[in-house]
């Protein structure tokens, strides 16, 4: 098994704050979910795991843009790449409404929010 690395960046950190405020399960999720990713890099993280669709406003500015379900409504987003070590790199959690995903879609707010994610900076 190769090697896990989790690079994380302001946005992560700000909404993982903001969201295990609001929801205390948050941070226990994001442990699964590290702990899943570590174990099993390459495999979906239950049923929700999957890339944004590549010609959408997501999918065209970041490639390889996934996201993955922590509850119902909320999800954490991120890209995967290279190997020893596999390199996730966490923009953020995220509700379907803040992202412009909900129902009815908000494309102004997708733009908007994955420009801010495209302008990020990981660290280890």
């Amino acid at each position: 098994m190769s090697p896990v690395a989790f690079r994380t960046c302001d946005l992560y950190r700000e909404t993982l704050a903001d969201k295990a405020r609001a929801y205390p399960v948050i941070g226990q999720k994001m442990q699964e979910f590290r702990k899943f990713k570590s174990d099993n890099p390459l495999q979906p993280y239950g049923g929700s795991d999957k890339p944004f669709v590549s010609k959408g406003n997501f999918g065209t500015t970041i490639s390889g843009l996934r996201h993955a379900h922590l509850t119902h409504d909320i999800m954490i987003v991120y890209t995967i790449s290279g190997r020893n070590p596999t390199l996730f790199d966490l923009y953020g959690i995220f509700s379907h409404d803040e992202l412009g995903i909900g129902q009815p879609a908000n494309v102004k707010r997708q733009k908007a929010q994955a420009k801010r994610m495209a302008n990020q900076q990981f660290a280890m």
